[in-house]
């Protein structure tokens, strides 16, 4: 019987940010795509019988990302291989309706929200993975030689660098390498940023703005009223449609939307009752609440309104990443 230990993997530390630049080119391509299309009249390549439906494209994508990955080393092209696969994968998924109906329908209605779902799925297999955040000192020095090796010929960029140290320090210090390995790193000079190093850069600029805009006052008292407004909002429209005697003629998307909607406005509610005592947990109630709103309501919204939904999610995002930053000072982790 085969030695399944030999077998375990190792996990690349590095995976969150390269599951990020995966979404991030995926979410933008299948927009993209849409985008170009309306725009364009919904042209089609070939003649003659020939259709070459944008999935080929994006199954050539993934191939030269899988390529990238099979021939070389370091984290630059990693970053590069996730963009190129996020991109292929995109444009692939965005003919999902295609494939999922008897004739053809690339305008099947479902398709959007089909697609969101399986972006949540890949976005909720990122967060456990950043939720396993303590490497063992093996799975550490490996991907301190992975980070090392392609820098081994030049210099490393100082976040690389300092990557690199850190992974050492949760390293077994009795392994010989590793303190060799620190003298070695710790001499080298910093050289020029990853590839992809000025995405990062950017939005790291973004969420210091974005976290000085949610340190105001104002902007606190904004987001309470937001949130009670919500509550009054749902509550006044659930009383109308009973009023006008109007809920049988609703879709079930639609119902699933108001249900999920008048649950997490009932968690605002009991959020603003809590706050007397506890602004932190008034505001984990509140990010419960837009969590639902993130994972059941608009993945029925995307269902029935397809790209119409974008901007409640966006709302719902930037409410979340205030919440997050707020919950954060309150603990002080920040």
């Amino acid at each position: 019987m085969p030695n399944l230990r030999r077998f375990a993997p190792i996990r690349n530390a590095n995976a969150p940010e390269l599951v990020e630049l995966f979404l991030v080119a995926s979410v933008a391509s299948v927009l993209a795509i849409r985008w170009f299309l309306a725009l364009t009249g919904y042209p089609q390549i070939g003649g003659n019988g020939l259709h070459i439906a944008h999935m080929l494209w994006g199954g050539l994508f993934m191939l030269i990302a899988l390529l990238l990955l099979f021939a070389t080393l370091g984290r630059t092209m990693q970053r590069l291989a996730a963009i190129l696969g996020g991109i292929g994968f995109g444009t692939f998924i965005d003919e999902l309706g295609k494939f999922i109906t008897s004739d053809n329908d690339y305008f099947y209605q479902p398709t959007i929200g089909l697609i969101y779902i399986i972006f949540i799925v890949i976005f909720l297999a990122t967060r456990a993975l950043r939720a396993r955040a303590d490497l063992p000192p093996a799975a550490a020095l490996s991907n301190a030689l992975t980070l090392l090796a392609p820098a081994a010929s030049g210099r490393p960029d100082a976040a690389t660098r300092q990557e690199i140290l850190r992974l050492l320090s949760r390293a077994d210090a009795a392994n010989t390498i590793v303190p060799q390995l620190r003298s070695y790193v710790g001499a080298m000079d910093a050289g020029s940023a990853a590839g992809m190093g000025f995405y990062f850069g950017v939005r790291d600029r973004l969420a210091r703005a974005y976290g000085w805009v949610a340190r105001q006052r104002w902007f606190r008292a904004g987001l309470l009223a937001f949130f009670a407004l919500f509550v009054l909002a749902q509550i006044g429209v659930v009383i109308y449609l009973i009023a006008a005697g109007s809920t049988a003629q609703l879709a079930f998307n639609t119902w699933a939307q108001l249900a999920s909607s008048l649950v997490g406005a009932l968690l605002v509610a009991w959020g603003i009752w809590r706050l007397r005592r506890s602004r932190l947990t008034a505001y984990r109630w509140f990010a419960r609440a837009t969590l639902l709103s993130i994972f059941v309501t608009q993945v029925f919204a995307f269902l029935d309104a397809q790209l119409a939904a974008l901007t409640g999610l966006a709302i719902s995002l930037l409410i979340y990443a205030a919440l997050r930053y707020m919950m954060e000072m309150e603990t002080g982790e920040i």
